[in-house]
């Protein structure tokens, strides 16, 4: 088991669109997530949020034109109280949510069917590196189910900022620790650990597939943030990050 705990086990879903009214309208209503709240961090970008219990869903919007990515995260699965039926849809930047019955091959909030060319190098990275367990012909990390399937062709997955379903986002206690241990599992490091106010901590590694995880740790589920390099100090970088892909 990795030397972390989670501080929330939902593996949160985080989306970049273009397309920001559209997809809050099919959150909100079709996928039937309450929406929590919008960061406006400039005049052309904006982090929007959804209630998906125990964690949440993130939109990270732009009023700029995306090109489409590519990624291994394909499908998003979430457990709905009431219905009795699988129920299949598209949003409308293209990716495919269904909505299940509670318990559905074993969902009790979400699950991510995550496409990928080295299927036992995932898995162990899932299993090394966050602690996954087998369960109902899927991986459980936390109240999170995935569903690694192998894909059709390789495809190198683009950087974040493309318009779709590019990374899973991880809540631990410790941000530095969690790293440490994605690392050790075999991720790829792409972003230091950066303090955004006192809001949080966070960072990102691509999993051995080249798949997009964040790694988050809130000051509000973890107690005080320690004083590390600030993303205000270093937005050049992340630009160069998020946009191109580049590692600093």
């Amino acid at each position: 088991m990795p030397d972390y705990e989670l501080a929330r086990g939902l593996l949160d879903p985080g989306l970049f669109s273009d397309n920001a009214d559209a997809m809050t309208a099919f959150y909100a209503s079709e996928a039937g997530l309450p929406f929590l709240e919008r960061l406006q961090h400039s005049d052309t970008y904006a982090e929007l949020f959804f209630t998906l219990p125990p964690g949440k869903l993130k939109i990270q919007a732009s009023t700029e034109p995306m090109d489409p990515a590519s990624s291994g995260y394909r499908e998003l699965l979430l457990a709905r109280s009431g219905i009795d039926d699988v129920r299949r849809l598209t949003d409308p930047d293209g990716l495919a949510v269904t909505l299940v019955p509670v318990g559905h091959r074993g969902v009790a909030h979400a699950g991510y069917v995550v496409r990928v060319p080295h299927v036992d190098a995932q898995r162990r990275f899932y299993v090394d590196g966050m602690g996954a367990v087998d369960v109902d012909g899927g991986l459980r990390v936390g109240d999170t189910m995935l569903f690694v399937e192998e894909a059709d062709r390789a495809e190198a997955p683009t950087p974040a900022w493309r318009r779709g379903f590019t990374y899973i986002t991880l809540i631990p206690h410790d941000c530095e620790a969690a790293l440490d241990a994605l690392l050790a599992a075999g991720a790829e490091p792409s972003m230091r650990v950066l303090r955004l106010a006192d809001r949080c901590l966070f960072a990102w590694v691509r999993d051995p597939n080249g798949n997009w995880v964040e790694i988050v740790q809130y000051a509000e589920l973890s107690g005080p943030l320690p004083d590390v390099a600030r993303l205000d100090q270093h937005w050049d970088e992340v630009t160069k990050w998020r946009e191109e892909g580049v590692p600093f």
